[in-house]
């Protein structure tokens, strides 16, 4: 081999080795960014996952809070319903009683709200019809037992039992609706206790 010849042979040598060399760190480079990349792209698809997961967690937390808060206002309002038939059919049935028992009660009634003065109990038209005959003179011992008196009126009032009482200009409204209502919330509370055992 001439020296011309020996020269080219080593540089072409050279530039092999040269270019399986690069091409060798080509391939280093390649395969690391390979690694890298496959390494953050597992890094990415772990926190999706995991974002993901708490989204759904979020979502199912809130969706079984919202059921719950559901089903709880769903139960109240039952329980509200219920308490309100109930002291309804209580009212009802204090205007059911019989004769006896229920102006009984409107004596009891009238120990309870009667003034020490004189006045009038002024009843609806049903009840003036069903007073018994010695009523009269019952609600007025019963007020005479609080320093007053108390007469019949014969004017009926618009009212669905009960009485509203008359002191001069004054009314003190003693209506089975009106103490019902003026009395609601320690009704409830009594249904509350009976119906639920709450209270």
């Amino acid at each position: 081999m001439t020296g011309i010849d020996k020269i080219a042979a080593e540089i072409e040598e050279s530039g092999r080795a040269a270019a399986a060399e690069a091409l060798a760190n080509a391939r280093r480079e390649a395969e690391a960014f390979s690694a890298s990349e496959a390494a953050r792209g597992e890094a990415e698809r772990t926190a999706a996952a995991q974002e993901t997961d708490a989204r759904c967690r979020s979502i199912a937390e809130r969706a079984a809070s919202g059921a719950a808060l559901r089903e709880r206002r769903a139960v109240l309002a039952e329980k509200q319903r219920l308490l309100g038939e109930t002291l309804e059919r209580a009212r009802q049935a204090a205007l059911a009683l019989p004769d006896d028992d229920y102006f009984a009660l409107l004596l009891r009634m009238a120990k309870r709200y009667a003034l020490g003065k004189s006045g009038e109990a002024a009843f609806s038209a049903r009840d003036q019809k069903r007073m018994p005959k010695d009523f009269p003179a019952k609600l007025d011992a019963a007020a005479k037992e609080l320093g007053g008196s108390l007469t019949v009126s014969k004017e009926p009032c618009d009212i669905d039992g009960g009485f509203v009482l008359l002191y001069g200009g004054m009314e003190e409204n003693c209506s089975l609706t009106a103490l019902f209502d003026a009395n609601r919330e320690d009704f409830l509370d009594a249904a509350r206790a009976a119906l639920f055992g709450e209270g």
